[in-house]
């Protein structure tokens, strides 16, 4: 008995010893991946569950064309095609690979406000001072259609993820509903006050996000075209909207409010941010998910994790930036400057 127990003791000791060791080899190799993990270059410490898939963004290239402000960019779905409009009333089509003007198209008579382009990449869609919406071939850049109805400036385009309906906001107070394919008007939602200078669409089609002056925010329901909530807290201007790519969130940008996180299944705002930079234009979310984008009255890019934790500082631009876009690998921006700036992001290496 006694040397049964002296060999269970010796077996218990043995097994101890082994997990120590095994324990302080995963010590060892946790503490190398943090210590070799890359730094953030902006010095930020910023939590795993909010970091972006990028570690490093640098300015790719500068494309100078328009003759006046850039209102407006879209992006094409592949990446490679960028299109942008502004105060020259000109469409500019731009191979991002090659950072050169593909071409020009011509058509509006004022300013030219908003874009979007289809899933497909094949038509990019304008709104303009001159209370019209063009439908362009993005292949020849020929004009295919020219959509009536507003009364007065077109401000904001959205395009659903399918590219059937098309979501337009106007200084005339009206969100008009568009189905693309027929190019006829579907419908005018009712309940909005005031001028209305942005539109959102979320990823599942499923929602619609609607502001303007009356510092409002209205959720609608796209396919019953039924008002689901309004969202308040805005002291000024709404001037730009964007959804998660979850549909969960929605981040807008104002004139004095900085950037707001809403919820939006509660309706509550979450994180309130981005004051300092002056009237916020534009607003982006990063297909994963992980970053805000904000173009500033400040002649700055932001961006932001979307707990509100600045990230980064964009500078290079001379006039407000206008227009913010997400692409898969990079950011672009546009401005009040006349010049467009594609900026790299890198991927980060564990």
């Amino acid at each position: 008995m006694r040397n049964t127990g002296s060999s269970d003791l010796r077996i218990l000791l043995s097994t101890l010893v082994i997990s120590g060791l095994v324990a302080g080899l995963a010590y060892w190799q946790l503490r190398q991946h943090w210590m070799l993990r890359p730094s953030i270059p902006t010095g930020e410490s910023i939590p795993e569950q909010t970091a972006p898939k990028w570690q490093k963004i640098a300015l790719a290239t500068t494309l100078r064309g328009h003759q006046d402000e850039v209102n407006a960019i879209a992006l094409s779905p592949d990446g490679n095609l960028l299109v942008s409009g502004g105060d020259d009333r000109t469409l500019y089509f731009w191979n991002l690979a090659t950072g050169t003007a593909l071409g020009q198209a011509k058509g509006h008579t004022d300013w030219i406000y908003a874009l979007v382009m289809t899933p497909d990449g094949q038509t990019v869609i304008s709104g303009s001072k001159d209370k019209t919406i063009k439908l362009w071939n993005v292949g020849d850049r020929q004009l295919e259609a020219t959509l009536s109805g507003h009364q007065d400036f077109v401000n904001g385009l959205a395009l659903s993820p399918d590219g059937r309906t098309l979501a337009s906001a106007s200084y005339d107070h009206t969100v008009k509903l568009w189905d693309v394919p027929s190019r006829q008007e579907i419908a005018t939602l009712t309940g909005n006050e005031g001028i209305m200078l942005s539109v959102a669409i979320s990823r599942d089609g499923r929602f619609l996000a609607t502001g303007g002056v009356d510092k409002l925010i209205r959720i609608w329901d796209v396919p019953s075209r039924r008002l689901l909530r309004t969202l308040e807290g805005h002291t000024s201007d709404v001037n730009s909207l964007a959804f998660t790519p979850d549909s969960s969130q929605l981040v807008s940008g104002s004139d004095q409010d900085g950037i707001k996180v809403w919820n939006l299944t509660t309706g509550e705002l979450q994180h309130q941010f981005g004051t300092e930079g002056g009237q916020v234009f534009s607003v982006a979310v990063s297909p994963d998910g992980s970053t805000i984008a904000s173009g500033h009255g400040d002649q700055t890019v932001k961006l932001w994790s979307l707990s509100g934790q600045p990230l980064r500082n964009l500078k290079g631009h001379s006039g407000a930036v206008y227009s913010v876009v997400f692409g898969q690998d990079q950011l672009i921006s546009a401005s009040e400057d006349g010049t467009i700036k594609v900026w790299r992001l890198f991927p980060g290496t564990s």
